[in-house]
């Protein structure tokens, strides 16, 4: 039986023959149009009675499939339908203007229509005042509830206004008037993730939010949070900051261009993230802003560079995990293979570069990640993963699995590797092609954390091997969602024993 339709096919030697119609089958150019044959049409077009409507059967032998592929009037089905010729005359049909647009150029650009709402709360909040300048200390409210700011973020957004106007961006007030003006030219008309993005953007003449905008917004945090009043050394200050900024471009960034536009920004999560901060611990948000997090990654920079010239070199990047990553690795991550480095220095990572080191090489199967170790495993630079470049990497990494055999028997070839690591991206994506693996082969994957790892960190891939199913049902009901969650969780539980 087919069951694309909704009406059930016949046998042939049925007295009355009602073929299947497939809706979504393409549509012959020209048939001829006898009206012997009737079938009816799918139910699930029509919530009124059925109506049978003129059918066709068709001799497919004979249809040209190409040509088909233009018609417009009527239906191609299949060897044993036919196809219809008009719709029930029970069911109307919707013309292109009643059809709702769900996505329009305004939304794109992320704008909107000025809500009422909005503009009658701003009113109020301001006659409470009783016609008093609004000082920074009560703008609270009027940044959250009218402009959808962040309360946090309330003395930037307060600057922005007084920049705007033409007062100090020092000044400690600001006139209904002055606020209101501001709302209605600049913000009314924008969504709420889109004033964030213009926040952030700082008035700039460019398209994008740079990594010192993103420094600028977790200056203002530091300084507003109570989750963050702790942290009074000025040096640790600069590198929160630069660790929120740093991550926070990592993931939203396009292909490592350094830069966050307005599309990238408006598919994240971070304007829902930075709503949360009005109501939680700083460290429950684990996304961009943990403390703990920064912690983390601040301590193992300090750990590998060991002779404290803010820099780290092959010899101490080996020493990172134990020195379970394979040397040829760590070789291409020094010289920018992985990404172009911005310390300056050929050979040497700064703070920022080991950070995209550490975030990809903890969590593996995020999308940055994938790129990230990618392009450290494309010796030849030509977007593709061929059987002899994973071949120099698995050299190293095949003594790593040497020492988990128990016998010789047990080892792994790297024919057997290949066959394995083929098996975790779907044979059938690349069989075809012969030639080896792409970047969307390993986005496609469900863990491409598994296939580099084989490839260059043994003990990792044992780990998941020998991993407790019990254990790791466990894990998902943990506020810790992500690898890198759960290793920050770990380091910092380690870490603070240490210190105890």
């Amino acid at each position: 039986m087919d069951h694309r339709g909704a009406s059930p096919a016949v046998s042939t030697g049925s007295p009355h023959t009602k073929p299947v119609v497939d809706p979504s089958a393409p549509l012959p150019a020209h048939t001829p149009t006898p009206a012997a044959a009737t079938v009816s049409p799918p139910a699930q077009l029509s919530s009124g009675p059925i109506v049978d409507t003129p059918m066709v059967n068709v001799d497919v032998s004979y249809v040209d499939r190409e040509a088909s592929l233009g018609g417009s009037h009527s239906r191609y089905v299949s060897d044993t339908g036919g196809y219809a010729m008009q719709p029930p005359t029970n069911v109307k049909l919707a013309t292109v203007n009643e059809v709702p647009v769900f996505y329009t150029r305004d939304d794109s650009k992320g704008l909107m229509e000025a809500l009422r709402s909005e503009k009658d709360l701003l009113k109020e909040l301001l006659d409470k005042e009783g016609g008093k300048p609004i000082k920074r200390t009560q703008f609270g409210d009027i940044s959250l509830g009218v402009f959808k700011i962040p309360i946090w973020l309330k003395d930037m957004l307060f600057k922005a206004i007084a920049t705007n106007v033409g007062a100090a961006a020092t000044a400690d007030s600001l006139t209904a008037a002055q606020i209101s003006h501001v709302y209605n030219e600049v913000f009314a008309k924008l969504t709420p993730s889109r004033r964030l993005f213009e926040l952030i953007r700082g008035g700039s003449k460019l398209d994008y939010i740079t990594l010192e905008d993103l420094k600028t917004m977790a200056k203002f945090l530091v300084s507003s949070h109570p989750g963050l009043e702790f942290l009074q050394q000025p040096e640790f200050q600069e590198y929160y900051c630069r660790t929120v900024a740093i991550r926070i471009m990592y993931f939203l960034e396009r292909q490592q261009c350094r830069r966050i536009y307005w599309r990238d920004f408006e598919r994240s999560d971070l304007p829902d993230v930075m709503l949360d901060l009005d109501t939680k611990d700083v460290n429950q948000v684990l996304d961009f802003f943990s403390y703990e997090h920064f912690y983390v990654l601040y301590c193992k920079f300090w750990e590998l560079d060991t002779d404290r010239d803010l820099l780290v070199d092959y010899t101490d990047l080996c020493n990172y995990g134990q020195g379970t990553i394979v040397p040829l690795v760590i070789k291409r991550v020094v010289e920018g293979y992985g990404r172009p480095l911005t310390s300056g220095e050929p050979g040497r990572l700064d703070f920022e570069d080991f950070v995209y080191f550490c975030l990809s090489e903890e969590d593996k199967n995020s999308e940055p990640a994938v790129l990230y170790w990618f392009k450290v495993l494309d010796m030849d630079s030509d977007g593709i993963l061929s059987g002899y470049e994973l071949a120099e990497f698995y050299k190293e990494n095949r003594l790593r699995f040497q020492e988990f055999a128990d016998t010789p028997e047990n080892e792994i070839r790297y024919d057997d590797m290949m066959c394995q690591m083929l098996d975790m991206l779907g044979y059938d994506r690349v069989k075809q092609r012969k030639f080896g693996v792409t970047l969307g082969d390993l986005r496609s994957s469900i863990m491409p954390a598994n296939f580099f790892n084989m490839v260059f960190n043994a003990s990792k891939f044992m780990m998941f091997e020998h991993r407790d199913p019990f254990g790791e049902h466990q894990q998902k009901m943990r506020l810790e969602k992500t690898d890198w969650d759960r290793f920050a969780r770990a380091e910092y539980d380690r870490m603070a024993a240490e210190a105890q």
